[in-house]
């Protein structure tokens, strides 16, 4: 049990701080992301993402989004949604696509999370 109190106090160490670090693509991944932004779109959305059904009041909508601590992430990820057309919502730790404009065009290039 003692071991197992071990690691978690270094897990929580270790990552309880990571999304302070900075985070800046390198010339090549930059290269790699404009060249396939949707890919990256997708990785964002798979990994630290949902799509989900939005339910406002009599209105249901699917509607896709991210969270994450890093600032620098949401940056990348909002400045590649933009550059390929989409226009994300973001607040502090997120950042939405919930326009049908953008949901229909995300379903199409990431499609549903799996």
């Amino acid at each position: 049990m003692a071991r197992i109190q071990r690691l978690r106090l270094f897990l929580d160490a270790k990552y309880a701080t990571m999304h302070l670090r900075s985070l800046a693509l390198e010339s090549w991944q930059a290269e790699l992301v404009a060249a396939a932004p949707w890919r990256f779109i997708r990785g964002c959305i798979r990994s630290d993402g949902c799509v989900f059904i939005n339910r406002t009041g009599p209105y249901e909508y699917l509607s896709y989004g991210c969270a994450n601590y890093s600032q620098d992430l949401l940056e990348l990820l909002e400045s590649t949604c933009l550059s390929v057309g989409l226009r994300p919502r973001r607040s502090t730790r997120a950042i939405r696509l919930n326009r049908r404009v953008d949901v229909a065009r995300l379903l199409e290039y990431v499609g549903r999370k799996t």
